[in-house]
């Protein structure tokens, strides 16, 4: 019996896609590098809190954690939270101990996941714990990623640059140290 060519090349297509679709999810719990800034103004919640261990979980496809929330950062009232949530799938898993945590609510719980804050409070330097306080600030600002010249022509006004230390733009491990905030002028500035 033989079989058609194009049902052979329909095979061995399928073939092909199927591989890369499972390198596709074998690869889908990777992040995108972001500044701490672009995490935190893309979050509805960030606190510093004692994690005391985890706990039987109500909902289905995470994991719970109980806390101890020590500080709030965003939003700007404190909220009673005492167990946070994150995924099974491509979540974060932190130890017992003190972290700056980022998340968003889903149906009224923290949910966190690998693409958040998750950072060991002691971990944290001076200059980052204090920037905390800082970025809510500068979230009328945009932290865009730029290695070649192709960002020279983009509008720069709202936006501060991170990739290739240059006039204009901080390297990564500098930007970590900065904060992004509009000025007098409304374009938005490293600030050190």
């Amino acid at each position: 019996m033989s079989v058609p060519l194009s049902a052979a090349v329909t095979l061995g297509l399928l073939f092909f896609l199927s591989v890369g679709l499972n390198e596709q999810v074998a690869e889908g719990c990777k992040c995108l590098q972001r500044h701490p800034q672009q995490v935190f103004c893309e979050s509805d919640i960030v606190i510093r809190a004692k994690i005391l261990g985890s706990v039987a979980s109500t909902r289905p496809n995470l994991l719970a954690y109980r806390i101890k929330v020590i500080t709030t950062f965003k939003p700007f009232n404190k909220m009673d939270i005492q167990v946070i949530y994150s995924t099974k799938i491509c979540g974060a898993r932190p130890q017992n101990g003190e972290y700056l945590l980022s998340g968003h609510l889903v149906d009224g719980v923290m949910v966190f996941g690998l693409c958040e804050l998750v950072w060991r409070w002691d971990q944290l330097s001076t200059v980052q714990k204090r920037n905390l306080n800082l970025y809510q600030t500068g979230c009328a600002c945009e932290i865009t990623s730029c290695t070649g010249a192709s960002c020279l022509t983009k509008n720069l006004q709202r936006k501060c640059l991170v990739g290739v230390k240059n006039s204009i733009s901080l390297g990564y491990e500098e930007a970590l140290l900065a904060v992004c905030l509009p000025g007098r002028d409304s374009s938005c500035r490293w600030q050190k």
